[in-house]
């Protein structure tokens, strides 16, 4: 026992060693441009590489200044004084030594400058940064005039399918967010929100694969964080934009963004109207096998129309109570008019190709939705070296009412009228969350940081769908097929982070731990769902500056897939005339651990190898049903699942008018284990290339074009294979009134060349189609900026900022 209590008392002081280690003196002497002391002045010692403020001092009356307790690592300092020019000194590494001299820091008099310097500075299109990558989409004019969805086409990694489908770096189960704020929406109705939501609208795009303790744990796949546009500048300032194109429909947008700020409040308002309607076109094959043998055939054409009316309105308000405490309120309202109509012609085969059969589908879906969120938080700062808490509330309600009318007309094989079927779906859905959290920043001695936060969110989704067949003018309903569920989710949640750096080595730790209670009932049959779990979820990240020009890069950690709230509900739903989508009560959460490493060179070469392990990796798949003829699309959760991927990206100014964003990444899936259905799975899938190519060419300071790449291989996903595809995005934009505007025009998929073939091989069925999805377009955009100020930022975050991907349809 004393022997275990010795080793206790060296290990805590080994740690307590280790938090106060090296930690000394740095100091130096301000002068005046004829070596005079300058007695007053502001010097800030900052740590780098995010220049965070660590300490701020004045000189004495010998302008001499001392900073006390600087733990090793590398630093810069900032002077201020006033009718002088303010300084920086880079390059300052506080290494072991107990004292490091600055030596003297000479000032010049603003008055003995001889000329103007103007200096400017352009924000890069890519920033990798220790947990995320950065990119800010006003960098690059192909993105302008376009929706939220072709935007995210075109950043390195990203694959959005031709359904809405996201994944990041070949992996699904992505997590989209907007401002730090989960969208709450199914998959479905997220890509139908991004659709019409304008790229004007967005300021940049988080990439995490692997998200730090203080984020959500949902999405094994990762998070993209979409921020959009605020304004944080003195007096009265705003924006508009309004763009119109031509594809295989008319296409516009428009977006007006206002906000007033003194010093007491700030006040911002963002409008956006939004009107989008899209065409593609597909041709499948199903065979229906018997013991690898064909039993029937079915060749169907389809067309797809889709509309969306879009009118977004948030706005928000800043308090400044005090210099240290904000009291924040937002909001948001958006309303939409959204309708798809799907026809479909078909032919039926037997097991020797000879027609036996016929129909003519279509397929009308037509919805208003209505959702409004509302927030309030208190942001108090204890002190100016960074201490500070803060805490927030908010609800949001969704409600979604669409009405499906199928209508089938049925022939035989010499093309005689059979009978025809008649469908009504009234379908009936409504969401609400209320959410609250609490997050805590404490700065440590040596320049590290402490952060900590609780979070409990609570969904309720009730779904009525209501099955009718219409005879003679009159709507049967039919409760066999029809659906009455209640769902409830709690989770709660609570996260500690740690950062700090030691010489060229920065450490990043963190870990969450998640409760979920989940509660389903079926109101018709009496089924019920009830999880109850808890989940660690530990992070790490690590950062080697090992010299002036590499870096290299480790993180770690552990998340989780929820499913969609509409994935649990068994209710049916057509597709198509023989495919139908049915939720899965059974279906469990599914874990991921990831891993990676980053190696980076003077901020222009960087390589990413990644290897992730799955457990119950969800996927949708293709069941035949008893009949032999119709078909069920069914979430199902599949054993074990892993895949890596190798990402090289490449930044650099090339020539003085040529800069090139380049990145290509290298994934493959393998999949193995079973379904409920006993169908065993071993695929070992395919090597997949994702390129993205973005070039910009300077022809003056007004003028300026730029051209976009995007390829992306053969790539398979649990038995399914998709095929090759490429596109060609160009772009020229001119600069108007002083810089104050621009005018853009941008061709998307300029070559028309998104076709994408893919096939499906699950129990005894085997389709394969092609699908050509009519992106192309020419968008005109003129953009318009007014009012000055300067810059002061707010902080924001949301109570509930992860169940909103997970809800809808």
């Amino acid at each position: 026992m004393k022997s275990a209590f010795r080793y206790f008392l060296l290990f805590s002081g080994m740690v307590y060693a280790n938090l106060c280690y090296a930690q000394g003196y740095m100091s130096g002497r301000v002068t005046d441009d004829k070596g005079l002391p300058l007695p007053g002045v502001v010097v800030r010692l900052q740590k780098l590489p995010d220049t965070a403020l660590l300490q701020a001092a004045a000189t004495d009356t010998s302008g001499r200044f001392v900073f006390k307790k600087v733990a090793p690592g590398n630093y810069r300092l900032q002077t201020l004084m006033i009718g002088y020019q303010t300084t920086v000194r880079m390059g300052l590494v506080m290494g072991s030594a107990d004292t490091l001299e600055v030596g003297k820091i000479a000032l010049t008099p603003v008055a003995t400058q001889l000329k103007e310097v103007a200096i400017r500075s352009t924000m890069p299109l890519i920033d990798r940064q220790l947990d995320k990558t950065v990119v800010n989409i006003e960098q690059n004019i192909t993105n302008t005039g376009t929706n939220a969805l072709e935007l995210l086409k075109k950043l390195p990694g990203v694959t959005v399918g031709p359904e809405g489908q996201i994944s990041l770096n070949g992996k699904s189960g992505v997590n989209v967010i907007l401002d730090g704020k989960t969208t709450f929406l199914s998959a479905d109705d997220l890509a139908s929100l991004l659709t019409n939501t304008p790229s004007s609208d967005i300021s940049r795009i988080e990439l995490m694969t692997n998200p730090s303790a203080k984020y959500d744990a949902q999405g094994t796949g990762g998070i993209i964080n979409i921020i959009r546009k605020k304004s944080h500048q003195n007096g009265l300032n705003g924006s508009f934009t309004t763009s119109a194109g031509q594809g295989f429909y008319g296409r516009n947008s428009s977006s007006l963004a206002l906000a007033y700020q003194t010093g007491k409040y700030n006040v911002y308002l963002n409008n956006s109207y939004g009107y989008n309607k899209g065409y593609n076109l597909n041709q499948v094959t199903t065979d229906v096998l018997n013991r690898n043998a064909l039993a029937s055939e079915q060749m169907s054409v389809n067309t797809g129309v889709t509309m969306n009316r879009t009118c977004n309105t948030s706005g928000g308000l800043d308090l400044f109570l005090s210099k240290q405490t904000t009291l924040s309120l937002t909001g948001s309202v958006s309303a939409r008019r959204y309708y798809n109509l799907l026809t479909s012609g078909m032919t039926l085969a037997d097991s020797n190709r000879n027609k036996t059969g016929s129909e003519n589908f279509s397929a009308l879906n037509r919805d208003q939705p209505l959702n409004y969120t509302a927030g309030l938080q208190l942001l108090h700062k204890l002190d100016t070296a960074g201490r500070q808490w803060s805490a927030d509330v908010n609800y949001a309600s969704y409600r979604y009412q669409p009405g499906q009318y199928n209508t089938a007309l049925n022939f035989d094989a010499a093309g005689n009228y059979a009978s025809q079927d008649n469908v009504f779906i009234d379908e009936s859905r409504t969401l609400r969350v209320f959410g609250a959290r609490v997050d805590y920043v404490r700065p440590l001695s040596g320049g590290g940081k402490l952060e900590a936060g609780l979070k409990s969110s609570y969904v309720k989704t009730v779904n009525n769908s209501i099955y009718y067949n219409q005879l003679n003018g009159q709507n049967i309903p039919d409760p066999s097929q029809s659906d009455d569920d209640i769902n409830t989710e709690n989770i709660n949640a609570a996260y500690i982070n740690f950062n700090r750096q030691y010489q060229k080595l920065t450490v990043q730790a963190g870990l969450r731990a998640e409760q979920t209670v989940l509660k389903g009932q079926q109101v018709l049959t009496g089924e019920s769902v009830d999880q109850n779990y808890i989940g660690l979820f530990p992070t790490l990240f690590l950062s080697d500056q090992l010299n002036d020009q590499q870096t290299l890069n480790f993180q770690f950690g552990r998340r989780t897939d929820r499913p969609d709230y509409h994935e649990y509900v068994p209710f049916r739903r057509a597709l198509s005339p023989t495919i139908y989508f049915q939720g899965n009560p059974n279906l469990l959460p599914a874990f991921n651990w990831h891993t990676e490493f980053t190696w980076s060179w003077k901020h222009t070469l960087a390589i990413t190898a990644a290897y992730d392990i799955n457990r119950n990796y969800m996927r949708t798949l293709y069941y035949l049903d008893a009949n032999q003829t119709t078909i069920t699309r069914m979430p199902t959760n599949i054993q074990g699942a892993h895949s890596w991927n190798l990402d090289v990206s490449y930044t650099k100014e090339l020539t003085k008018w040529l800069t090139t964003n380049t990145s290509a990444t290298i994934y493959q899936n393998y999949f193995n284990g079973s379904t409920f259905q006993g169908y065993s799975l071993n695929d070992p899938g395919m090597a997949t290339i994702d390129l993205v190519s973005n070039n910009t060419f300077r022809c003056n300071e007004g003028l300026s074009l730029e051209a976009d790449f995007e390829y992306e291989s053969k790539r398979q996903f649990v038995g399914s294979i998709f095929g090759a595809y490429a596109t060609v995005d160009a772009a020229v934009r001119q600069k108007l009134f002083h810089g104050k505007g621009s005018l853009t025009l941008n061709a998307i998929n300029a070559l028309n060349t998104d076709r994408r073939r893919s096939t499906d091989r699950y129990l005894n069925l085997y389709q394969h189609g092609s699908s050509h999805i009519y992106s192309q377009a020419l968008i005109a955009t003129l953009t318009y900026r007014f009012g000055i100020g300067k810059t002061r930022k707010t902080q924001q975050r949301s109570g509930s900022e992860e169940e909103q991907k997970r809800a809808g349809n």
